[in-house]
């Protein structure tokens, strides 16, 4: 069975500038935990280009302590961008209040993305790669991942439609190169500038994919991302 990551709080922070009330992300809580959820990712943590945004753009332990002890049958995570990592933001998974990173990399950064969350697994932390621009990927990024040495260090790796430009009839070939590569978890995050989150994300499940993304009310960058009651209305109709 598919697994579901809703990044509501994240990526919907492109529309509320990462500030929710408590009230509202502990409701989000339980409605996640209430909707069979397995992953929470709750914000990002950068602290470069953070002047005025509020604070689940940069998630510190602290601030994340009182939602992690209510997170209840949640993996609770967050997002980093290879741009703006700091390795002193995560200083070791058991002094803080996130079960996983994902970290987010453009195709000219993949090396330092590699790299970057080999140190993350060595402290602990679970860890999932998201590979942005899916269509802009050539092949001297897939033998990069090709020839990564510790691909068992990823939960899943993400292929990222950021733009919302992809069809659907291309997905399975994503994820069959990946897979020739040598990943066997790979993930799909859908974007809705073309309103193709759906069929994008039904193509990914039909690709076999670990995990789609969700969100609560289709906020989001580039069009929105793909809202949880639409995924499970056509989800539970879907012919494999």
């Amino acid at each position: 069975m598919v697994k579901l990551l809703d990044c509501t709080t994240r990526d919907g922070g492109y529309d509320t500038n990462w500030t929710y009330s408590d009230e509202y992300v502990f409701n989000l809580i339980y409605v996640l935990n209430q909707n069979g959820i397995n992953y929470f990712e709750i914000g990002y943590r950068n602290y470069y280009e953070n002047e005025g945004k509020g604070p689940f753009y940069h998630c510190s332990p602290e601030f994340l302590k009182k939602f992690y002890e209510i997170k209840g049958n949640l993996f609770l995570g967050v997002m980093t961008d290879v741009k703006r990592f700091n390795e002193s933001d995560f200083l070791d998974a058991s002094d803080d209040y996130i079960d996983f990173v994902r970290v987010a990399v453009h195709p000219d950064r993949i090396k330092d993305a590699l790299s970057i969350s080999e140190l993350l697994d060595k402290r602990k932390y679970a860890v999932m790669l998201q590979l942005m621009e899916i269509t802009n990927l050539n092949e001297d990024n897939y033998e990069l991942l090709a020839n990564f040495k510790n691909k068992s260090i990823f939960k899943t790796v993400y292929l990222a439609d950021t733009y919302g430009t992809e069809k659907s009839e291309n997905i399975k070939k994503h994820f069959d190169n990946l897979r020739e590569k040598g990943y066997k978890n790979i993930s799909f995050h859908a974007h809705n500038q073309n309103g193709q989150a759906l069929n994008n994300s039904l193509a990914a499940v039909d690709s076999g994919a670990y995990s789609i993304d969700v969100v609560q009310d289709g906020i989001g960058r580039n069009g929105g991302n793909l809202k949880y009651s639409l995924f499970i209305e056509k989800f539970n109709n879907y012919v494999f």
